[in-house]
Protein backbone atom coordinates (compact mmCIF):
# COMPACT_ATOMS: atom_id res chain seq x y z
CA UNK A 1 0.00 0.00 0.00
CA UNK A 2 1.28 3.45 -0.96
CA UNK A 3 0.12 5.89 1.71
CA UNK A 4 0.10 9.26 -0.09
CA UNK A 5 -1.59 11.57 2.41
CA UNK A 6 -2.01 15.31 2.37
CA UNK A 7 -0.55 17.29 5.26
CA UNK A 8 -4.05 17.94 6.68
CA UNK A 9 -5.28 14.32 6.80
CA UNK A 10 -5.75 14.54 10.55
CA UNK A 11 -8.41 11.86 10.85
CA UNK A 12 -6.19 9.39 8.99
CA UNK A 13 -3.16 10.31 11.10
CA UNK A 14 -5.20 9.47 14.20
CA UNK A 15 -6.35 6.13 12.76
CA UNK A 16 -2.80 5.18 11.78
CA UNK A 17 -1.47 6.16 15.20
CA UNK A 18 -4.16 4.15 16.96
CA UNK A 19 -3.32 1.16 14.75
CA UNK A 20 0.32 1.30 15.85
CA UNK A 21 1.99 2.72 12.74
CA UNK A 22 5.17 4.34 14.02
CA UNK A 23 5.39 8.11 13.55
CA UNK A 24 7.17 11.06 15.13
CA UNK A 25 6.45 14.77 15.49
CA UNK A 26 8.53 16.94 13.12
CA UNK A 27 9.28 20.65 12.67
CA UNK A 28 6.90 22.89 10.74
CA UNK A 29 6.12 26.61 10.69
CA UNK A 30 3.36 29.00 11.73
CA UNK A 31 2.60 32.60 10.86
CA UNK A 32 0.46 34.92 8.75
CA UNK A 33 -0.17 35.85 5.13
CA UNK A 34 1.07 39.29 4.09
CA UNK A 35 -0.34 41.27 1.17
CA UNK A 36 1.22 44.20 -0.71
CA UNK A 37 0.40 45.89 -4.01
CA UNK A 38 2.05 43.76 -6.69
CA UNK A 39 3.30 47.02 -8.25
CA UNK A 40 5.37 47.70 -5.11
CA UNK A 41 7.06 44.30 -5.33
CA UNK A 42 7.66 44.78 -9.07
CA UNK A 43 9.37 48.15 -8.53
CA UNK A 44 11.54 46.83 -5.71
CA UNK A 45 12.62 43.71 -7.58
CA UNK A 46 12.67 44.82 -11.22
CA UNK A 47 13.41 48.54 -11.06
CA UNK A 48 12.93 50.20 -14.46
CA UNK A 49 11.70 46.90 -15.92
CA UNK A 50 8.68 46.76 -13.59
CA UNK A 51 5.50 46.17 -15.54
CA UNK A 52 7.25 44.67 -18.57
CA UNK A 53 4.80 42.03 -19.87
CA UNK A 54 7.68 39.83 -21.02
CA UNK A 55 8.90 39.56 -17.41
CA UNK A 56 5.57 39.46 -15.60
CA UNK A 57 4.95 39.77 -11.88
CA UNK A 58 8.00 39.68 -9.59
CA UNK A 59 8.39 37.38 -6.62
CA UNK A 60 10.69 37.27 -3.59
CA UNK A 61 12.28 34.98 -1.04
CA UNK A 62 13.21 36.38 2.36
CA UNK A 63 14.67 35.02 5.58
CA UNK A 64 15.66 36.54 8.91
CA UNK A 65 17.26 34.92 11.95
CA UNK A 66 15.71 36.62 14.98
CA UNK A 67 17.43 37.39 18.26
CA UNK A 68 15.26 34.86 20.09
CA UNK A 69 16.71 32.06 17.96
CA UNK A 70 13.75 31.72 15.61
CA UNK A 71 13.97 31.82 11.83
CA UNK A 72 11.36 33.89 9.98
CA UNK A 73 10.96 33.37 6.25
CA UNK A 74 8.64 33.94 3.33
CA UNK A 75 6.73 30.85 2.26
CA UNK A 76 4.68 30.03 -0.84
CA UNK A 77 5.02 33.50 -2.35
CA UNK A 78 2.17 34.16 -4.81
CA UNK A 79 2.79 36.98 -7.32
CA UNK A 80 -0.37 38.69 -8.47
CA UNK A 81 -2.35 36.19 -6.41
CA UNK A 82 -4.96 35.83 -3.70
CA UNK A 83 -5.11 34.68 -0.10
CA UNK A 84 -7.45 31.70 0.11
CA UNK A 85 -9.32 29.83 2.83
CA UNK A 86 -7.80 26.44 3.65
CA UNK A 87 -9.61 25.26 6.75
CA UNK A 88 -10.63 21.61 6.86
CA UNK A 89 -12.49 21.50 10.18
CA UNK A 90 -15.47 23.39 11.65
CA UNK A 91 -14.92 26.58 13.68
CA UNK A 92 -11.32 27.04 12.58
CA UNK A 93 -9.65 29.48 10.17
CA UNK A 94 -6.56 28.72 8.08
CA UNK A 95 -5.02 30.78 5.28
CA UNK A 96 -3.10 29.76 2.20
CA UNK A 97 -2.14 31.51 -1.04
CA UNK A 98 -2.36 30.92 -4.76
CA UNK A 99 -1.74 32.59 -8.11
CA UNK A 100 -3.62 32.06 -11.33
CA UNK A 101 -1.51 31.32 -14.41
CA UNK A 102 -1.85 34.98 -15.46
CA UNK A 103 -0.51 36.29 -12.12
CA UNK A 104 -2.35 39.54 -12.75
CA UNK A 105 -4.31 40.13 -9.54
CA UNK A 106 -3.71 43.43 -7.76
CA UNK A 107 -1.93 42.06 -4.67
CA UNK A 108 1.15 39.98 -4.02
CA UNK A 109 0.97 37.67 -1.02
CA UNK A 110 3.22 35.30 0.87
CA UNK A 111 3.30 33.43 4.12
CA UNK A 112 5.53 35.07 6.72
CA UNK A 113 6.19 32.15 9.01
CA UNK A 114 8.29 31.15 12.01
CA UNK A 115 9.94 27.77 12.35
CA UNK A 116 8.95 25.62 15.32
CA UNK A 117 9.89 22.09 16.31
CA UNK A 118 8.71 19.39 18.73
CA UNK A 119 10.44 20.97 21.71
CA UNK A 120 7.81 23.74 21.51
CA UNK A 121 4.93 21.41 22.39
CA UNK A 122 4.33 18.16 24.31
CA UNK A 123 6.27 15.08 23.25
CA UNK A 124 3.66 13.21 21.25
CA UNK A 125 3.45 12.34 17.54
CA UNK A 126 0.11 14.15 17.26
CA UNK A 127 0.97 17.14 19.46
CA UNK A 128 1.73 19.35 16.46
CA UNK A 129 -1.82 18.81 15.23
CA UNK A 130 -3.14 19.86 18.64
CA UNK A 131 -1.11 23.08 18.41
CA UNK A 132 -2.38 23.77 14.89
CA UNK A 133 -5.96 23.27 15.99
CA UNK A 134 -5.60 25.61 18.96
CA UNK A 135 -4.18 28.39 16.77
CA UNK A 136 -6.83 27.88 14.09
CA UNK A 137 -9.61 28.00 16.70
CA UNK A 138 -8.18 31.23 18.09
CA UNK A 139 -8.11 32.70 14.58
CA UNK A 140 -11.76 31.75 14.13
CA UNK A 141 -12.67 33.59 17.33
CA UNK A 142 -10.59 36.68 16.49
CA UNK A 143 -12.19 36.79 13.06
CA UNK A 144 -15.62 37.14 14.64
CA UNK A 145 -16.58 33.44 14.58
CA UNK A 146 -18.00 33.87 11.08
CA UNK A 147 -15.16 32.30 9.04
CA UNK A 148 -13.78 35.74 8.28
CA UNK A 149 -10.04 35.76 8.94
CA UNK A 150 -8.46 38.01 11.56
CA UNK A 151 -6.27 40.71 10.06
CA UNK A 152 -4.14 43.70 10.97
CA UNK A 153 -2.24 46.43 9.15
CA UNK A 154 1.51 45.92 9.30
CA UNK A 155 2.04 49.38 10.80
CA UNK A 156 -0.40 48.65 13.62
CA UNK A 157 1.08 45.19 14.16
CA UNK A 158 4.53 46.71 14.61
CA UNK A 159 3.11 49.40 16.92
CA UNK A 160 1.18 46.86 18.98
CA UNK A 161 -2.29 48.28 18.47
CA UNK A 162 -5.45 46.90 16.90
CA UNK A 163 -6.39 47.98 13.38
CA UNK A 164 -9.77 49.54 12.69
CA UNK A 165 -9.68 50.55 9.02
CA UNK A 166 -8.03 49.34 5.82
CA UNK A 167 -5.74 51.64 3.88
CA UNK A 168 -4.49 51.34 0.32
CA UNK A 169 -4.27 47.52 0.41
CA UNK A 170 -7.60 45.71 0.29
CA UNK A 171 -7.17 42.06 1.35
CA UNK A 172 -8.23 39.34 -1.07
CA UNK A 173 -9.31 36.66 1.44
CA UNK A 174 -12.90 35.48 1.14
CA UNK A 175 -15.35 35.61 2.86
CA UNK A 176 -13.55 38.61 4.33
CA UNK A 177 -11.01 39.94 6.83
CA UNK A 178 -11.98 41.18 10.29
CA UNK A 179 -9.53 43.78 11.57
CA UNK A 180 -8.24 43.15 15.08
CA UNK A 181 -5.00 42.72 17.05
CA UNK A 182 -3.10 39.64 15.88
CA UNK A 183 -0.68 39.59 18.81
CA UNK A 184 -2.73 36.93 20.61
CA UNK A 185 -3.10 34.78 17.49
CA UNK A 186 0.32 33.08 17.76
CA UNK A 187 2.73 32.25 20.60
CA UNK A 188 4.69 35.22 21.95
CA UNK A 189 7.98 33.99 20.48
CA UNK A 190 6.46 33.91 16.99
CA UNK A 191 4.96 37.41 17.31
CA UNK A 192 8.29 38.81 18.55
CA UNK A 193 10.24 37.18 15.72
CA UNK A 194 7.86 38.45 13.01
CA UNK A 195 7.90 41.97 14.47
CA UNK A 196 11.68 41.92 14.29
CA UNK A 197 11.77 40.45 10.79
CA UNK A 198 9.42 42.81 8.94
CA UNK A 199 11.68 45.92 9.25
CA UNK A 200 14.63 43.75 8.19
CA UNK A 201 12.74 42.62 5.09
CA UNK A 202 12.13 46.31 4.37
CA UNK A 203 15.87 46.69 3.78
CA UNK A 204 15.69 44.21 0.92
CA UNK A 205 12.29 45.25 -0.47
CA UNK A 206 11.56 48.95 0.17
CA UNK A 207 7.95 49.26 1.23
CA UNK A 208 7.68 45.75 2.63
CA UNK A 209 6.89 47.11 6.10
CA UNK A 210 4.53 49.78 4.73
CA UNK A 211 1.82 50.74 7.19
CA UNK A 212 -1.07 49.71 4.91
CA UNK A 213 0.19 46.20 4.06
CA UNK A 214 -2.17 43.61 5.50
CA UNK A 215 -1.42 40.57 7.67
CA UNK A 216 -4.07 37.84 7.64
CA UNK A 217 -4.08 34.92 10.08
CA UNK A 218 -3.31 32.17 10.49
CA UNK A 219 -0.91 30.12 8.38
CA UNK A 220 -0.44 26.73 10.06
CA UNK A 221 -0.28 24.21 7.22
CA UNK A 222 3.20 24.92 5.85
CA UNK A 223 4.08 21.23 6.05
CA UNK A 224 3.05 18.08 7.85
CA UNK A 225 3.49 18.27 11.65
CA UNK A 226 4.54 14.62 11.77
CA UNK A 227 6.55 12.02 9.89
CA UNK A 228 5.58 8.40 9.35
CA UNK A 229 9.00 6.83 9.67
CA UNK A 230 10.28 4.61 6.88
CA UNK A 231 13.46 2.69 6.21
CA UNK A 232 15.93 2.70 3.33
CA UNK A 233 13.49 0.46 1.45
CA UNK A 234 10.87 3.27 1.71
CA UNK A 235 8.58 1.01 3.78
CA UNK A 236 7.22 1.84 7.22
CA UNK A 237 9.80 0.80 9.80
CA UNK A 238 7.27 -1.39 11.63
CA UNK A 239 4.61 -2.27 9.00
CA UNK A 240 5.99 -4.24 6.07
CA UNK A 241 4.39 -3.40 2.73
CA UNK A 242 3.26 0.09 3.81
CA UNK A 243 4.94 2.88 1.80
CA UNK A 244 4.47 6.36 3.37
CA UNK A 245 4.91 8.94 0.61
CA UNK A 246 4.80 12.65 -0.04
CA UNK A 247 3.94 15.66 2.04
CA UNK A 248 1.50 14.26 4.56
CA UNK A 249 3.84 11.43 5.45
CA UNK A 250 6.52 14.02 6.18
CA UNK A 251 8.82 13.53 3.18
CA UNK A 252 8.06 16.58 1.04
CA UNK A 253 7.36 20.28 1.32
CA UNK A 254 5.36 21.17 -1.77
CA UNK A 255 4.15 19.99 -5.15
CA UNK A 256 7.53 19.35 -6.77
CA UNK A 257 9.18 17.58 -3.84
CA UNK A 258 6.05 15.47 -3.30
CA UNK A 259 6.13 14.41 -6.95
CA UNK A 260 9.81 13.48 -6.70
CA UNK A 261 9.16 11.47 -3.54
CA UNK A 262 6.33 9.67 -5.34
CA UNK A 263 8.76 8.63 -8.07
CA UNK A 264 11.20 7.30 -5.46
CA UNK A 265 8.47 5.31 -3.71
CA UNK A 266 7.19 3.86 -6.99
CA UNK A 267 10.70 2.75 -7.92
CA UNK A 268 11.21 1.18 -4.48
CA UNK A 269 7.90 -0.69 -4.74
CA UNK A 270 8.71 -1.92 -8.26
CA UNK A 271 12.13 -3.12 -7.09
CA UNK A 272 10.56 -4.96 -4.17
CA UNK A 273 8.08 -6.72 -6.48
CA UNK A 274 10.86 -7.74 -8.87
CA UNK A 275 12.97 -9.15 -6.06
Amino acid sequence: MILALGHSARDTFQILHDAGVYMEAKPFSIGFRIEHPQSLIDRARLGPHAGNPLIGAADYRLVHHAKNGRSVYSFCMCPGGTVVAATSEPNRVVTNGMSQYSRNERNANAGIVVGIDPKDYPDSPLAGIDLQRSLESKAFELGGSSYEAPGQLVGDFLAGKASTQFGSVIPSYKPGVHLTDLSTCLPDYAIAAIREALPEFEKTIPGFAMHDAVLTGVETRTSSPLQIKRGLDFQSINIQGLYPAGEGAGYAGGIMSAGIDGIKVAEALALDLIQ
